[in-house]
């Protein structure tokens, strides 16, 4: 008899401009600001899915930061997190950027978004099921790293997303344009299409 896949399906969120505002290169833990609906929206999604950050750091490569420094700003976002009772699965990150800086940081990575590799790498260490699984963010590219791990994508206005929505294209179209964290949220939650996909 056909067993029906144990893999979770999770969201995948971007960092920046999609759970706290934008800072140019981020690079201060005191920096951080949640934006104001992130809470409540991660609230809701963490009773039915795994949380899972995916974010594009090449201020490292670029010298602006140390891994160390990165380390000690996920520490506190996921410290301000947990004061709200909002628990993260994992954080990845990629510290490349192909054009700047020294290596091991400059180079052309299969992490960095667009590419998929750090869902596909999540995919494999979480055990989750990239098709069920939703990426939200602010940007075209991680719409672009959504879909190519075989993801449904939500694009939020919120951070670059107003500005990003204008360019979006027939073949960089997400499945849904949402306000906000929340609004995403509420999305995936009250979509009959997915909904009875979602475990619960």
């Amino acid at each position: 008899m056909h067993q029906p896949s144990q893999k979770k399906a999770a969201v995948f969120l971007d960092r920046d401009g999609t759970i706290i505002e934008e800072v140019n290169y981020l690079r201060d833990p005191a920096q951080i600001q949640l934006i104001p609906t992130a809470i409540p929206a991660l609230t809701l999604l963490q009773q039915h899915f795994p949380l899972v950050i995916i974010t594009n750091q090449s201020g490292i490569a670029r010298g602006y930061l140390s891994e160390n420094q990165l380390h000690q700003i996920h520490d506190h976002l996921e410290l301000l997190l947990g004061a709200a009772d909002v628990h993260l699965t994992k954080i990845y990150y990629c510290p490349h950027h192909p054009k700047a800086g020294h290596l091991p940081y400059r180079q052309a990575c299969a992490c960095r978004k667009p590419q998929p590799g750090m869902l596909l790498a999540a995919a494999d260490e979480l055990d989750l099921d990239l098709a069920r699984s939703f990426t939200i963010g602010d940007q075209l590219s991680d719409i672009a790293a959504g879909s190519n791990a075989g993801t449904h994508t939500i694009l939020v206005r919120t951070g670059y997303g107003s500005k990003h929505q204008q360019r979006v294209a027939v073949e960089m179209s997400p499945d849904y344009v949402a306000d906000d964290l929340w609004t995403a949220a509420t999305w995936i939650l009250g979509s009959p299409e997915y909904w009875p996909q979602i475990p619960i």
